[in-house]
């Protein structure tokens, strides 16, 4: 190792140190939330920007969660990417942004690797707390760091105790993590929670009904998915995701997104909680939306997962399918 890393990691570990942010949180009163036996469940809509310390970062989080309890939910959703906000601990990292450059992909894998770490302590500390001061289960959202000496993208999923349930690497990857190194998981994980089963595919795993067909066939009820779409925000282009995809499995399907400009980056998504249409009011599929594509906001909705197994043991479109051919076919199709 040379002096300059040797500097870059005493930086760093300064920089990112959780010993301030750990202390800050102690030191908060959260009193309780009344659930009234509902499951009610929030997907964070979170602004993309770059916060100055790990307290500034957690308050942002934290300050969704708050509503998210207030009004009574169990279970949380915050976006893929989440970790991007707290670049901003890295001095000049606006302008670094800002600077558009042609083939970057050895570069970028080489920062992610060495911050890695210390976004993960960070991470980790942010979203087990917020778990355990509002009694939540929570999806903390994903962050792309090195995981036995890959870089995956990690979505991680935390009890009201503060433990960490799981973690669920991202199965498809974008054009542009494949240009940085980013590997692909190989395994849809499934998490039993005293209310029912949810998995948390991450973004683009929801482009393609492979993800939540294999979820429904292991008897998923809750899809958990965060989204960080970089691309200017279009209606049907948005409607890609999860929404054709509920409706396909008969799952319910909570998405959390990142919305916000920072210099070259501009993330759009509406967070929204949807299901089966013919268990949403407006019978359209969603149980609820964000307004809006851009901005924080904490979309909240009941959901009954005793209705929709009831709905699914009853519903003969599901009944009507030919498995013969579809494993006639799969197993060929998808040889190697």
């Amino acid at each position: 190792m040379g002096l300059y890393d040797i500097a870059a990691k005493a930086f760093l570990s300064f920089r990112f140190r959780s010993a301030p942010l750990k202390r800050y949180i102690e030191r908060l009163g959260i009193t309780g939330f009344d659930r009234h036996g509902r499951l009610i469940a929030a997907a964070a809509q979170v602004e993309f920007k770059l916060h100055k310390s790990p307290v500034e970062y957690f308050e942002h989080m934290r300050g969704l969660a708050e509503k998210a309890a207030i009004q009574g939910a169990s279970i949380m959703a915050y976006p893929e990417n989440i970790h991007l906000p707290l670049f901003g601990l890295i001095p000049g990292i606006e302008k670094q942004f800002a600077e558009e450059s042609p083939d970057t992909g050895n570069d970028e894998r080489a920062s992610l690797m060495l911050l890695g770490p210390y976004v993960k302590n960070i991470y980790l500390e942010v979203f087990s707390s917020i778990a355990k001061l509002y009694g939540m289960y929570v999806m903390g959202g994903s962050i792309t760091v090195p995981e036995d000496g890959e870089l995956y993208n990690i979505a991680y999923l935390f009890g009201p105790d503060g433990s960490l349930i799981g973690t669920q690497r991202k199965l498809h990857l974008t054009p542009e993590e494949e240009n940085i190194g980013v590997k692909a998981g190989d395994t849809l994980n499934v998490f039993e929670l005293p209310f029912g089963r949810v998995a948390l595919p991450v973004c683009m795993d929801a482009t393609y009904y492979e993800t939540f067909e294999i979820a429904r066939m292991k008897g998923v009820d809750i899809v958990l998915l965060p989204i960080s779409n970089l691309e200017d925000y279009e209606f049907y282009r948005a409607l890609r995701g999860i929404w054709p995809r509920v409706q396909e499995s008969r799952i319910i399907g909570i998405k959390s997104a990142l919305a916000g400009k920072v210099a070259i980056f501009n993330f759009t998504g509406r967070a929204g909680i949807f299901a089966p249409i013919d268990l949403t009011p407006d019978g359209n599929g969603v149980i609820n939306v964000s307004p809006n594509y851009l901005g924080d906001d904490v979309v909240v909705g009941e959901i009954d997962i005793d209705a929709l197994r009831r709905y699914r043991e009853n519903d003969a479109l599901l009944k009507d399918r030919n498995e013969g051919l579809y494993r006639k076919y799969f197993s060929i199709l998808y040889r190697d």
